[in-house]
């Protein structure tokens, strides 16, 4: 991965939804179904659209890089999977607006171990929209250890509700 294009601490990223007029010309060309993803790339925006199929269903069909030097290490730099994931999750708010309105993740007296789990993935997939380290993010929003984060994960991964992990990447 190439550490010239990267964000350096992108682990956040920032979906702008909203386009102002005149503010952004490469956006202002490209027009209103697509949306600008900031902290993928350092010196850069990078601009992403999603197709709907007839089944309801999502798939990204369009990225596009604007004022920036494309190479074959910035193309695999980005992160297509977590891209993917942001309409998947349905991400349509900055991830400050989310952290303000998100409960913080307990487990409550007596609640039922499955129904757990179910949060705990669904909390998993709303932070992967955002983050590439949605336990961290998971624990700093909820004032937990983040090993207590990474049990309740491997819990729910155990129970069925997130698919197996793969070494550094979330989702």
């Amino acid at each position: 991965m190439s550490d010239e294009k990267r964000t350096e601490g992108a682990d956040v990223w920032h979906l702008l939804t909203r386009r102002e007029p005149g503010e952004d010309p490469a956006w202002d060309a490209l027009g209103d179904e697509w949306v600008a993803v900031d902290g993928v790339i350092a010196g850069g925006r990078l601009y992403a659209k999603w197709t709907d199929t007839e089944g309801g269903q999502s798939h990204l069909s369009g990225l596009c890089f604007a004022d920036v030097p494309i190479t074959a290490d910035l193309l695999r730099s980005v992160p297509v999977g977590r891209l993917e994931n942001m309409k998947a999750g349905k991400a349509a708010m900055p991830v400050e607006q989310f952290l303000r309105e998100l409960q913080p993740l307990r487990r409550r007296s007596g609640e039922d171990p499955e129904r757990f789990s179910e949060r705990v993935a669904a909390y998993y997939r709303q932070f992967a929209v955002f983050t590439s380290k949605p336990a961290k993010m998971i624990a700093d929003h909820s004032r937990v250890p983040a090993p207590t984060v990474h049990g309740w994960i491997r819990e729910a991964r155990l129970r069925g509700k997130l698919p197996p992990g793969k070494r550094g990447k979330a989702g």
